[in-house]
């Protein structure tokens, strides 16, 4: 099951990298500091001077994916609209999510920690998601609500569409664009 990697010079960086390829090639409840040092091919102890245990290793996954769908997929959208980059962005980020669902599952875990770096890794996804909501001209109180209802559909579809838990045979694809643009068209009612 080893990587053939050097034993010596690994980076958090690469050690992170390597645990998202783990935990979405079979699961974030596979991954632990005995299949990681095993898929790395360094000894536990190795591991331990860059991972401090399980909770710390899902932590780090969690930042790494928070980061990546910050950074990367906020910065990827081109539209003027904010419809268009609401929708965008949930389309990108189901994307992201159903090619790294390992990664995706650690991200959930959102609510389990609050620390500084867990703020930056979100700054983006939030700045976001306000800016578009300013543009429609939205209340902020609002906004916030807006948020969780957006998160929580994401989230939801998401974590269902990974455990295969739709069972009709309609295009997935379709009922996923179908329900953004109704999430969508159905914030605009709450424009000042």
């Amino acid at each position: 099951m080893g990587v053939n990697m050097p034993r010596t010079g690994l980076s958090k960086e690469e050690i992170i990298e390597k645990a998202a390829t783990l935990a979405n090639e079979k699961g974030l409840s596979y991954l632990s500091v005995t299949t990681l040092s095993e898929y790395l091919g360094i000894r536990k102890p190795s591991l331990y001077n860059h991972v401090k245990s399980i909770d710390d290793l899902h932590y780090k996954l969690m930042i790494y994916g928070w980061k990546k769908v910050s950074d990367e997929i906020v910065a990827g959208i081109d539209s003027t609209s904010p419809k268009e980059k609401l929708k965008n962005y949930g389309i990108a980020c189901y994307r992201f999510s159903m090619e790294n669902p390992g990664v995706f599952e650690a991200m959930l875990w959102y609510n389990k920690y609050s620390d500084e770096t867990l703020l930056e890794a979100t700054e983006g996804l939030y700045s976001f998601f306000f800016e578009q909501t300013d543009s429609l001209g939205i209340d902020r109180e609002v906004a916030n609500h807006l948020l969780r209802t957006y998160r929580a559909f994401l989230e939801g579809f998401i974590m269902l569409q990974i455990h295969n838990s739709f069972g009709n045979p309609i295009s997935i694809d379709e009922s996923f664009e179908i329900s953004m643009n109704v999430l969508i068209s159905g914030m605009e009612q709450y424009r000042r």
